[in-house]
């Protein structure tokens, strides 16, 4: 009887854990210490990035718990706005999920905000072709951007639906959120973080942690 007991506990266990892997899909959490441009991410315009140390805690703060022990610093200064940001490729399949995550912690004077790109592939090859002499938008797939206002000290969740995301290149792609890979598709292919001054000209200093994908 205990031996059955066993088997059913373990299964159960086995069963949890199984679906705790599938709940969500780690996009970097910037544990593994080091922040380095190449295969993982590029950076573009005149963002500064490094990773930094979380502050040691002072009382309870589960979004910071989940933080670890590194976070990702964005910072620099424009006179038009736009400052820079970083990409990385995803080529996944998506459409389980419904929703980007992110921790933010930044510097209320130096607020901004950062925009989130999603680029999926609508002409089943695996790449995003953009257009240099337009803002690099895609020739052939859709972009779907979001914004979030930088907020201030101490880390901040921010779930987003992939419903409030804005197709910006309509008439290109499809024009249909469809981040599966079906029919050749690549799925959802790229993802790009841009930061954004508050005023014309101004600067950012704020940073990012647990970038996911979940329900």
């Amino acid at each position: 009887m205990k031996r059955i007991f066993l088997t059913l506990t373990l299964i159960t266990l086995y069963a949890s854990v199984a679906m705790a892997q599938f709940s969500f899909y780690l996009i970097d959490n910037f544990e593994s210490g080091e922040f380095k441009e190449g295969p993982k991410w590029w950076r573009f315009g005149d963002l500064k990035v490094e990773l930094i140390s979380n502050p040691t805690l002072e009382g309870r703060d589960l979004i910071a718990e989940s933080c670890g022990q590194y976070a990702l610093r964005f910072s620099g200064g424009t006179d038009d706005w736009y400052i820079g940001g970083i990409g990385t490729e995803l080529a996944i399949d998506a459409s389980d999920y419904s929703r980007f995550q992110i921790d933010m912690t930044g510097d209320q004077k130096l607020s901004g905000k950062l925009i989130i790109e999603f680029f999926d592939d609508d002409n089943q090859n695996y790449m995003i072709e953009q257009d240099a002499n337009n803002n690099y938008l895609p020739v052939n797939d859709d972009k779907w951007v979001a914004e979030v206002y930088v907020q201030g000290e101490g880390f901040t969740r921010t779930s987003i639906p992939f419903t409030a995301f804005k197709d910006v290149n309509p008439g290109v792609g499809d024009d249909i959120w469809n981040p599966d890979q079906k029919d050749g598709s690549g799925g959802l292919l790229k993802m790009q973080l841009v930061a954004i001054s508050k005023e014309q000209k101004g600067a950012v200093d704020f940073a990012i942690d647990n970038l996911l994908l979940t329900y």
